[in-house]
């Protein structure tokens, strides 16, 4: 039996209390599929190394929260800018949904054309700096996987929610990361660098799309009609994707489809 989605993000958000829980057991996975299996070893192999290298004292200490992220080492990729100086890591988080497009199905020689993203947001902050390895096998681990509507979200689901992404406009990703359990504000933002994942970094959806591109934003001014929470957030990278991407025309598709993607996006911000 496969595991859930919820399963995959419950021992990604929960890495550091679960570091001093029972070991994550190498089960016989032979079964599920191969961007899973390698998840969850990346996982165990990771959790063994904090708890042979972590002394008992602290590792009964840790919450969920007391991962030190002072020191992060996000991903990139050749073309993508470095993060602005004076800038810290504020929150890390696994975006899993779709990418949204139109078709002028009377013209089906023509290209896809985007029409936003909707996602819901998976808290990974501890992930990114207690197991980067297996925080880089997540996005491709969750394709594998059904993603529930937000209504169908129950605990433990609810508990490492980072909120939702969608679009306020065409031009607008937003970032509403505000739950009943936590609250890392809303953000507005706009694209300032877009750069295509290399061949050698493909990681495909099950509809074999290719991953779509790294992005660097910026965050923006509320849309007309919408209020700023004062976020320190000030620039998000959505990196390590994996799908998402639409087909070359719009040959047999329908005016309007979604294609499944994810992808791991990293909120910076003043202190």
């Amino acid at each position: 039996m496969l595991p859930t989605l919820s399963a995959l993000f419950f021992v990604a958000s929960t890495l550091s209390t679960t570091a001093s829980a029972i070991p994550l057991a190498k089960n016989d996975n032979s079964a599920w599929p191969e961007a899973i299996q390698s998840y969850y070893v990346a996982a165990a192999d990771q959790l063994a190394h904090v708890r042979a290298t972590t002394p008992a004292s602290t590792l009964a200490s840790l919450t969920p929260t007391s991962c030190n992220i002072a020191s992060p080492n996000m991903p990139s990729i050749s073309g993508l800018p470095p993060v602005s100086e004076g800038l810290s890591l504020y929150h890390v988080a696994v975006g899993r949904g779709t990418q949204n497009y139109t078709c002028d199905i009377a013209h089906p020689s023509s290209v896809p054309v985007a029409a936003g993203a909707s996602a819901i947001m998976y808290n990974t902050t501890c992930m990114s700096c207690m197991a980067p390895d297996a925080l880089s096998k997540i996005t491709a681990a969750s394709l594998e996987l059904p993603t529930p509507g937000t209504n169908k979200l129950l605990f433990p689901a609810q508990a490492f929610m980072s909120g939702n992404h969608y679009f306020s406009d065409l031009t607008t990703p937003t970032f509403n990361l505000h739950t009943e359990k936590a609250n890392y504000g809303i953000q507005f933002a706009k694209l300032l660098t877009k750069v295509p994942v290399p061949d050698s970094m493909q990681q495909l959806g099950q509809d074999q799309s290719k991953a779509v591109p790294w992005l660097k934003l910026s965050s923006s001014n509320a849309p007309d009609g919408l209020a700023s929470d004062g976020s320190p957030v000030k620039e998000i990278y959505r990196i390590n994707t994996a799908g998402g991407s639409a087909p070359k025309t719009c040959d047999a598709m329908p005016a309007t489809f979604e294609v499944q993607y994810a992808a791991e996006y990293w909120f910076w911000g003043t202190a």
